[in-house]
């Protein structure tokens, strides 16, 4: 399917309407009620005579529906799809399959938001297979906050992701990933061949034996320029100060993270007043955030040494004659 018919000098493609076709039998098949707003957003570039780009749902269709959806994409090996967006539908692991077979088919899909889905480690090992280099997908950016695939789950995705070479952004937020997950994180960021430069894990339970092994893994990696990691519960300790010198020796040390989300962890003015000197020399953090439980005039003072510093501007890669 996808004929493409010559008119002319033109190449006519026919693609988007066999997709709304058979979308239409899918879930016929599969006994499912058509997606309102997928159907509705398939009817309307058609009419335009366009093609479907960018599909973004947060209509309950539980993992048949979207099964029906993408088993469409991937007979007909849909080529104009560059981003796909599933808020709070239910896909859940059944769904997650028929997903990555079309991104294994077709191979051209940048982004993919999975947002609260009832993913769980049975998921998390598709998607690894779709991140592995082996499979030369495109994905740049890949958001699965709000599924609890804890530490397992992360261990499954770190097959794929440990190797992967084109992922910029991956998005963690609130998955249950506990302290002994880090040694996980430790490996993604440990690989060499890595174009991911944001990371966000806020609402995680990291504590400080996670915290002070990501931390180990920050200090020496020079690929990753934004992290959050808000309420992931750890917290300063005076009679244990392994955690806060490591955070400080990754502020002095890595030139190429810029971005620090740490707020809802439990730091102290202590802390701060550790920190101020170290954010005044490496000049090339530009926020910084580290707890709400730090005095005003020492929050202050932070923002106002980072109040005019700009990101790095990120050097555009040369195409290949």
């Amino acid at each position: 399917m996808g004929d493409k018919k010559k008119k002319g000098d033109q190449v006519e493609d026919f693609s988007t309407e066999q997709l709304n076709k058979l979308y239409r039998k899918r879930s016929e098949i599969n006994g499912v009620p058509l997606c309102k707003i997928f159907k509705e957003r398939l009817e309307a570039v058609c009419s335009e005579g366009e093609h479907l780009q960018n599909v973004k749902l947060w209509e309950e269709m539980g993992p048949v529906g979207v099964r029906a959806m993408m088993e469409s994409f991937t007979e007909i090996g849909y080529k104009h799809l560059k981003q796909l967006r599933l808020w709070r539908v239910k896909c859940q692991d059944e769904g997650v399959r028929t997903i990555c077979l079309y991104i294994d088919k077709v191979r051209l899909l940048e982004v993919l938001d999975l947002l609260d889905n009832q993913i769980g480690v049975l998921g998390c090992k598709f998607l690894a297979d779709i991140l592995h280099p082996k499979c030369e997908s495109k994905l740049v950016k890949l958001k699965l906050d709000h599924n609890q695939i804890g530490s397992e789950g992360l261990a499954e995705l770190t097959k794929g992701l440990a190797m992967n070479n084109t992922l910029e952004s991956l998005a963690l937020n609130y998955c249950g990933i506990e302290a002994d997950g880090a040694k996980y994180l430790q490996d993604i960021l440990a690989n060499v061949n890595s174009k991911l430069y944001k990371l966000k894990l806020c609402g995680n339970r990291l504590k400080n034996e996670g915290a002070y092994e990501l931390f180990r893994a920050l200090e020496i990696n020079n690929t990753l320029e934004r992290i959050k990691l808000a309420d992931n519960q750890f917290h300063s300790d005076p009679s244990d100060p392994t955690l806060i010198n490591k955070i400080l020796s990754t502020f002095e040390l890595n030139k190429t993270l810029g971005y620090y989300d740490l707020k809802f962890n439990l730091l102290s003015d202590q802390d701060a007043t550790r920190i101020i000197p170290l954010i005044e020399k490496n000049k090339s953090i530009f926020f910084i955030e580290i707890s709400d439980q730090i005095s005003k005039p020492l929050t202050d003072k932070l923002k106002s040494l980072t109040k005019k510093r700009k990101p790095k501007k990120k050097k555009k890669s040369k195409k290949k004659k």
